[in-house]
């Protein structure tokens, strides 16, 4: 199936008002496009009339019902007529190359954009700057990657992860599969996947992990079907097969394939089902309390050394208590790095909050670990930027955890009478999320000379007689919930 774009939308509406298909340059003045890209329009029209054995459109011939029939129930399971810019264009082109449902060439990736072929040459140029997954072309097979099946799988499921963000690239990809399938299909049925895995295992997977679960195990169902996996050997090997079957995980995969089957008529081969345990498991690691093998000490250990280290490099104290806790917690993270580098799964993070200071003394941390070779045997690449990032945002979480409150130093200097004084003390220890120590004393009794030597954040007095460079606040002579609120805001902004 052809999928059509804004300007093909036009064209067909256009034509389907006809009763004579009119000349080129009348089609091309009445929809303001150039000659040449009506031509192409009228090509992409007639290949589609082709697929279902109609004659071809041609100027000054009728245009008959079947022929508007047909195109415009193309146009009817057609993808959204929103632009899809460079970015979207090239995630949706690396997947199409890495698991080919069809040749692709750069006419087909034209008519699937509906985009010039510089603009495809362009995406393609940009595509081949990359390490890895660089497009190589060839008559036979169109446009293709050479790595492994693996690191095909895996780099089709993380871009579809990235298309989870842009909703209307992502249904332009879904009409690029060779059946007749719905964005709100895959909908429903990752719902089904999120209640099963719910009910199961008592956990939670994101609406978008869900999606790109149930999209991936479509498309690579239909590829199994163009080309055969041998056999389960070539993704994983019969150690890592065992412990995927023996997962809650592999049982709920298990379950939703036959759903998949349901709606989609594809078979779900057990390659692909053991890959999908996998993700599974990956995209749920950190919920995951129950896995906790001895497979996990070196990590366990590890983590002692990177807390130690960072505790050397930052100067930060704590307790035997403390440590033990945080160590648990970079553990706790370092599972799913490890199954990210041995499988490599999932490389994608959200909301990461970046400390230069602290991202640098992790890195000067890993530098200096006492045991070096247990770091490189299990992260031989060492971790991402943005795994790095993390493991700063758990070490900044437990200093701030660990931080002296900063208290505010108040002194009232006043001669308000005494329930005066203690309505504004009572004021200022209830209504203050800052915990403040509030001195008072009395507006005749005090050198005001000395004020600015007794490192006060804020004074609180009546009179406008009092020299100094601190912040002061002026009492007024009738005090309101409007003062109150404005001593409040000051506060606060302290």
């Amino acid at each position: 199936m052809q999928v059509s774009g804004m300007n093909y939308t036009k064209f067909i509406n256009y034509i389907s008002t006809q009763q004579l298909l009119p000349s080129v340059q009348t089609i091309a003045n009445h929809l303001n496009l150039s000659n040449r890209k009506i031509y192409y329009l009228l090509q992409a029209a007639n290949s589609e009339l082709h697929s279902v054995h109609q004659p071809f459109l041609v100027p000054n011939l009728e245009v008959t019902g079947q022929q508007v029939s047909a195109l415009t129930t193309k146009l009817s399971i057609a993808a959204t007529n929103e632009y899809i810019n460079s970015y979207d264009r090239q995630l949706i082109m690396s997947i199409c190359i890495a698991l080919p449902l069809k040749k692709w060439t750069l006419s087909e990736f034209q008519l699937l954009f509906d985009v010039s072929r510089n603009t495809v040459l362009r995406d393609i140029s940009e595509l081949k700057k990359r390490q890895k997954f660089k497009p190589a072309f060839s008559k036979k097979n169109g446009f293709e990657f050479k790595e492994s099946l693996f690191d095909l799988l895996v780099n089709v499921y993380n871009n579809l992860i990235l298309l989870q963000y842009h909703a209307s690239a992502l249904e332009h990809f879904i009409h690029t599969l060779d059946c007749q399938l719905s964005y709100s299909k895959f909908l429903l049925v990752s719902d089904k996947l999120k209640n099963m895995y719910k009910s199961s295992l008592k956990k939670q997977i994101s609406a978008s992990n869900a999606m790109t679960l149930t999209i991936f195990s479509v498309l690579a169902s239909l590829y199994s079907n163009y080309h055969p996996i041998a056999s389960v050997s070539a993704l994983f090997n019969n150690t890592d097969v065992e412990s995927f079957k023996k997962r809650q995980e592999n049982q709920v995969i298990k379950d939703f394939s036959l759903i998949v089957t349901t709606n989609f008529a594809v078979t779900m081969p057990t390659s692909v089902k053991l890959f999908l345990t996998l993700q599974l498991l990956s995209v749920t690691k950190e919920q995951d309390e129950h896995f906790s093998s001895h497979s996990f000490q070196d990590l366990l250990i590890l983590s002692e050394h990177i807390v130690n280290s960072f505790m050397n490099t930052a100067h930060i104290d704590s307790t035997h208590s403390e440590k033990k806790a945080l160590t648990r917690e970079i553990q706790t993270q370092l599972k799913p790095f490890w199954y990210s580098v041995r499988y490599q799964s999932i490389t994608v993070y959200d909301y990461l909050y970046h400390n230069a200071m602290l991202e640098n003394d992790v890195k000067k941390s890993l530098n200096n670990l006492p045991d070096h070779s247990l770091y490189s045997r299990l992260f031989p690449f060492g971790l991402l930027p943005d795994q790095i990032t993390i493991l700063a945002m758990i070490f900044y979480n437990f200093n701030l955890q660990h931080q002296e409150v900063q208290r505010l130093h108040i002194l009232m200097l006043t001669s308000l009478p005494i329930y005066s004084q203690n309505l504004f003390q009572t004021f200022i220890e209830k209504n203050n999320v800052t915990p403040c120590d509030l001195t008072i004393k009395h507006l005749t009794n005090t050198d005001r000379s000395l004020i600015d030597n007794d490192n006060f954040d804020l004074i609180i007095t009546e009179s406008t007689d009092i020299d100094t460079k601190l912040p002061t606040f002026l009492i007024d002579r009738e005090l309101t919930n409007t003062e109150f609120d404005r001593l409040k805001t000051v506060l606060s902004q302290l």
